[in-house]
Order: C-alpha cells, then structure tokens, then sequence
C-alpha cells in the first residue's frame, strides 16, 4: 500500500469505505511481488495494482463484494484453473490475492511511518473465520503474542510475505521498512543523474562532497540530504547497513582510498566506483598498500554498473540501477531464506 498511500489518506478522509486486494503469495512467474496491493473504494475509485492488469478485474470484483458485505477471502489466480484463463494471466505462474476490508483507522498511522521512514508492519490474519482482521507492529514491541512476533520476523528483514506464527496460524504481513541510504560521493553530472534514479528506486538518497561550493540544492534538487565533508569522514559516523548502497563518483584518489576503505570494512550491502582502467588499478593497488584483502576487494564494483557501453551521465546512471537491483535481489534471496515461511495456502 505504500505507493497508494496519498489516496488511500484521501479515501478514509472523505469516510469512504475501501476492500484492498493484497498479493499474499507468488508461485513461478508472475508480475507482482507479496505486497502489491489494489484498492477499490465505497464510490467505486480504483487505485493501485496486483498485476498491471491482468487480474484486475477478477480483484475489483471479488473487493466490490466484500464492500457489500460478504467476509474477506484468498482468490488464486494462475493458468492451472479456469480463472486463470479467464483474468488473463498468462505468464505462467500464481498468485494468491487476499481480498479484504481495510481498516481505515490504521491509514494515517502507516502513512505517518512510511514518511518519517518508522519500521511498522501490517498483520492480516489469513485463517478461515478471521480473514483480514488486522493489526499494526511496531519492530520494538515487547508483546510475546504470536502474531506480533511472526510479524516482526519479517519486518526484521524488510519483507512482506506469508508466516506462520508458533501456534500455527498463517499471517500475511505487509512491511514498511526504511527506505535504504544510497550515499553518493562526487558532486558532477553523473551524480546529478544518480540521484534522481537512486529517489525513483526507493532510495533515500545523500550526496556529500568536500566542495561545499559544488554540493548545492541547485544542482541537486532530488536528493534528501546534501552533506560538505570528506568522504571517509562522513562514513565515520554515517548509519551503514546491510542495505546500503555507497557509489563514488569522485574521481579523485584523494577522496576515493580512505572512503573505500572505510566502506569495505562496513557490512554495506552493495559498493561502487567510477574510473578508468588505469584508475582502478592504481586505486586497488593503494587499497591492498593499506590492508585491504582480496576478499574484500572482490566485493567493490568497478567499473562501477553493468558495462553495455553507456556513455552519457544519465545512461551510467541507468547502468549502476541494473546493478543496484541486481544485488538486491541476490540479497532478498539470502533474507528471505533466513524465514520460515509458508508456501502454500490450504
């Protein structure tokens, strides 16, 4: 619901009833992830997508009931059953919708922690007879309650997905987990380009460069924070996590070895650099001279992004996003496998 939010605040604003139609479960090849979400409202508005367009209809159907009344329910779209055929998905896999009606007093709340960037997740209860009662969790609460501490299982993680709490019950939970720092070095056009792609990804993204006179909001109108420091000291004291994604783009070794060192002792989750051939070699060359090991090493991304041949700051920028989703799905994979979860709806 995270990128509806705005009309779903609106909605509940004007006490306008809403069914939403979640993505609980997907088997093989499917558009959507766990979590994508439609909404229909009492006067018949639509927002949001589960498949981008295939099974649309069949959810806006199924929410339109569940507004006049009839109980929340699990609806398996996917060619191996005639509904399938019938909604149209026809790229081979399933997904599992729940269809059920939101409460809208937990709006404003979710759309509050979504903007301070607050972990909180949404419960739904996906047993028959307590389908889609729902609840709000916190990642600090001290509750033992079985619902919250599945749930907090995958808000660790920033997951949305299906678990199964200590007493057998199936939840579907919904994260809103902090969008990942990008860090950003090097105040040039390639930067500039960056920024505005590292924002459309998800990305809270910071510029920082020890030229105050080029880190401007002028020039850098996307970013969410400008920082005048010298690279390795802004990672002196920066929050680095396993989502975290650093870029150099200085150019210049001055700023590039004491920033990269620093970064490849952290846990960050990806790691990049621009230069020329002759520039690496020379930069990994000064990173082995002040104790950096191969392994680490082999974690640094350079030439930084995929190589297809792009030239033009707005193409690199494109480039390093392929290699930035590249990483993270390796990375979700591992996370996910850290779960239990369940597969399969009975």
């Amino acid at each position: 619901m995270r990128d509806i939010i705005s009309i779903l605040q609106r909605w509940t604003a004007e006490g306008t009833p809403i069914a939403v139609g979640s993505v609980i479960e997907r088997i093989g090849s499917a558009p959507r992830d766990p979590g994508a979400t439609l909404a229909v409202s009492g006067t018949g508005e639509i927002a949001g997508s589960v498949t981008g367009g295939c099974v649309e209809p069949g959810v806006i159907r199924e929410a339109n009931e569940v507004l006049a009344g009839a109980p929340g329910r699990i609806c398996r779209y996917g060619l191996d059953d005639e509904d399938g055929f019938d909604v149209g998905l026809s790229c081979g896999g399933s997904i599992a919708v729940a269809v059920y009606r939101l409460d809208t007093r937990l709006v404003d709340p979710i759309a509050k922690a979504i903007e301070s960037d607050t972990p909180l997740a949404l419960a739904v209860r996906m047993d028959e007879g307590r389908l889609g009662e729902q609840r709000l969790v916190t990642a600090h609460g001290e509750s033992e309650d079985p619902v919250e501490a599945a749930a907090r299982s995958l808000l660790e993680i920033g997951e949305s997905g299906i678990v199964e709490t200590s007493d057998g019950e199936l939840v579907f939970v919904e994260s809103y987990a902090p969008r990942p720092d990008l860090y950003i070095f090097g105040a040039s056009d390639h930067v500039s380009a960056l920024v505005t792609v590292g924002k459309f990804l998800g990305y809270r993204v910071t510029v920082c460069d020890a030229r105050g006179t080029f880190v401007t909001r002028e020039r850098f109108p996307d970013a969410d924070e400008l920082v005048v420091e010298w690279p390795d000291r802004f990672l002196d004291t920066a929050p680095v996590t396993a989502s975290t994604a650093i870029c150099m783009l200085t150019h210049d070794m001055k700023f590039d070895v004491p920033a990269l060192r620093k970064a490849l002792a952290s846990n960050a989750g990806y790691i990049g650099a621009i230069g020329s051939e002759k520039t690496r070699s020379e930069r990994e060359q000064k990173l082995r001279d002040d104790g950096v090991g191969e392994a680490d090493l082999a974690r640094l991304h350079a030439p930084i992004g995929i190589q297809i041949g792009a030239r033009t700051p707005e193409e690199v920028a494109v480039t390093i996003a392929a290699q930035l989703i590249e990483s993270n799905v390796v990375a979700r994979a591992k996370r996910i496998a850290s779960v239990s979860r369940a597969t399969v709806l009975s």
